[in-house]
């Protein structure tokens, strides 16, 4: 049954995707677009089989949504980061179709957003992988009997998904949009970043033992020895 659910859930997934790329669009002669959205597919599958064979704990967590136990403040930032990944993916076609506000990446550069795209993607599976309890929503999952997650890539940043956001968002833009779509949308995603961030740390420092001591260990929130 997760394997099936989980198959839906890409499959909707990267429709939701088609959507927020496409619609903006007005258009469906968008190679480029056709490739990404191909790629993630790849990904997500080869990475979510990885996953529910070795770590589905951590599948169960992505999919698990608890809307009561969620802090209210918390609700907040979720439709705020939400909100930055759409706005992020929607103003590159806005750009490139419509406005025409600024110049498209071309050549080399723009194979570099792909390839940004694809460690944003590699940097959130790693994240599942290292991290069983890391759900949608910020709340202590005492009857998982949660802990403080220091090992693989949380040895190193904090929050490696919201890293993998950046990546995942940069990558899109220079693939996909041009300059002003790419900082626009790191500008959405800052601000949804340092939101949620705060609240999570909050709340984690406030109810999750080790935490604090976790926090003195690994400075870094989001890229190591910056910030």
């Amino acid at each position: 049954m997760l394997w099936i659910k989980t198959l839906f859930g890409i499959l909707f997934q990267t429709a939701l995707l088609g959507v927020f790329l496409y619609l903006p669009a007005l258009t469906l002669n968008w190679p480029e677009a056709f490739l990404f959205l191909s790629i993630h597919f790849l990904i997500t599958i080869m990475a979510s089989a990885y996953l529910l064979i070795l770590k589905p704990a951590s599948i169960e967590a992505r999919m698990n949504y608890d809307s009561e136990a969620q802090p209210k403040e918390d609700r907040l930032a979720t439709i705020l980061m939400l909100s930055a990944i759409v706005i992020g993916l929607s103003l590159a076609p806005i750009d490139i179709f419509h406005l025409s506000l600024s110049s498209a990446f071309e050549g080399n550069i723009k194979n570099i957003g792909l390839g940004f795209y694809i460690i944003g993607m590699l940097l959130v599976m790693a994240s599942m992988n290292a991290n069983e309890f890391a759900e949608t929503t910020v709340n202590i999952q005492d009857e998982r009997g949660q802990k403080v997650i220091d090992t693989g890539i949380y040895s190193k940043v904090r929050h490696p998904m919201y890293t993998g956001f950046i990546f995942f968002i940069t990558g899109v833009n220079v693939w996909l949009g041009t300059y002003l779509s790419l900082i626009l949308s790191l500008i959405f995603l800052a601000i949804a970043l340092r939101s949620r961030i705060s609240i999570e740390e909050k709340t984690l420092l406030n109810d999750l033992e080790g935490y604090e001591a976790y926090c003195k260990k690994v400075k870094a929130r989001l890229i190591p020895y910056l910030f």
